[in-house]
C-alpha cells in the first residue's frame, strides 16, 4: 500500500514540473488548472528590436565561405582560415595552429598578422618549407608547394588583375584566396576587397 501511495504522489508531483510551450513560454500546470497555471516569458529581459541568436538552421542565417551548418546545434563548421558565427571573418596566425588558437582578424584591420613563414588573406598560404613542418606527422620535412599541385589540400592567394573588375571596384584592391582538396577533387574560392594599400 505504501508503494502505491508513493507512486501516486510521484505521478501527481511530476505534473507540477514546467513544460515548454512553443519555445517561448514555460507553463506550470497542476491536475486542476484553476489552482496553478502561470506563464513565464523567457525573453522578457531582451531589449526591443534585439535580433534572434544566430542559428544556421533558420532561413535568415547562413554559413559563408563554403561553411557547413551543424544541424544539431545551429552553428557553422567553417573551412580552414575562416571563423566567426557565419564563417565570414578571416582567421590570422597560420594553418599550423589549432583552430581555437587562431584569432579573428580585427574589424579595423585590413590584413592579418600572420605567423612567420605564412601569408595571405587569412594566413593559409605557406611561404617556406619550414612553415609546413608543423603540419607533418613527424614535425619535420614539410614542403611548401608554390605551384598548383595538390598533394592533399592546397591554399593559394592572388591579386585580381582583370582590368574591367579593377575599374568597377576602384579604389579597392580585389584579392582572392582559394583551396582545393585532392580527395574530393573540389575547389572553393573567396574574394576580399581591400584598400589600395592592402597586401
Amino acid at each position: 500500500m505504501r508503494t502505491f501511495l508513493a507512486t501516486a504522489f510521484l505521478l501527481a508531483s511530476t505534473s507540477l514540473l514546467p513544460t515548454v510551450s512553443a519555445g517561448l513560454n514555460l507553463t506550470f500546470s497542476s491536475p486542476n488548472p484553476a489552482l496553478y497555471t502561470r506563464k513565464v516569458n523567457l525573453f522578457a529581459d531582451r531589449p526591443e528590436g534585439c535580433p534572434p541568436c544566430f542559428n544556421c538552421n533558420l532561413e535568415d542565417f547562413q554559413c559563408h565561405q563554403f561553411g557547413k551548418c551543424n544541424q544539431a546545434n545551429g552553428k557553422c563548421i567553417c573551412p580552414p582560415g575562416f571563423g566567426g558565427e557565419d564563417c565570414k571573418e578571416p582567421l590570422c596566425g597560420s594553418l599550423a595552429r589549432k583552430l581555437e588558437d587562431r584569432p579573428l582578424r580585427k574589424a579595423d584591420e585590413e590584413t592579418c598578422d600572420c605567423d612567420e613563414g605564412w601569408g595571405g588573406i587569412n594566413c593559409n598560404v605557406c611561404k617556406t618549407d619550414d612553415a609546413c613542418d608543423a603540419l607533418m606527422p613527424e614535425g619535420k620535412d614539410g614542403v611548401c608547394y608554390k605551384q598548383g599541385l595538390v598533394q592533399k589540400q592546397n591554399f593559394q592567394m592572388c591579386d585580381i588583375t582583370n582590368r574591367k573588375i579593377l575599374d568597377t571596384v576602384k579604389p579597392q584592391k580585389p584579392q582572392a584566396t582559394f583551396s582545393c582538396k585532392n580527395e574530393t577533387a573540389e575547389c572553393n574560392f573567396q574574394c576580399k576587397m581591400g584598400s589600395t594599400g592592402a597586401t
